[in-house]
């Protein structure tokens, strides 16, 4: 079973990626954090469904990177039936 989970996430965007537009560097990072793992509670990552907001910006002292805060949407499959499905093979 898929289902659609809103989740928000703190991350650092590394200096690397500062050369692309905000979004295109965000959707990039997000995917290298979330596709093909499996969340706690949620289940298996299947795709960045959408990022609803970007908030943030913060370059901490003695850092880099700039930090965002992201309110986004994961398309996940649902953990209990990974389970069974490995369970029974």
């Amino acid at each position: 079973m898929f289902y659609l989970s809103q989740i928000e996430r703190t991350f650092r965007l590394p200096p690397s990626l500062l050369n692309l537009p905000i979004e295109v560097a965000i959707e990039e990072e997000l995917e290298k954090n979330f596709l093909d793992k499996v969340i706690a509670n949620l289940g298996l990552c299947v795709s960045v469904y959408d990022v609803k907001s970007i908030e943030g910006g913060f370059i901490f002292p003695s850092d880099g990177a700039v930090t965002y805060t992201v309110f986004l949407i994961l398309y996940l499959l649902l953990f209990l039936f990974i389970f069974i499905f490995i369970f029974f093979l």
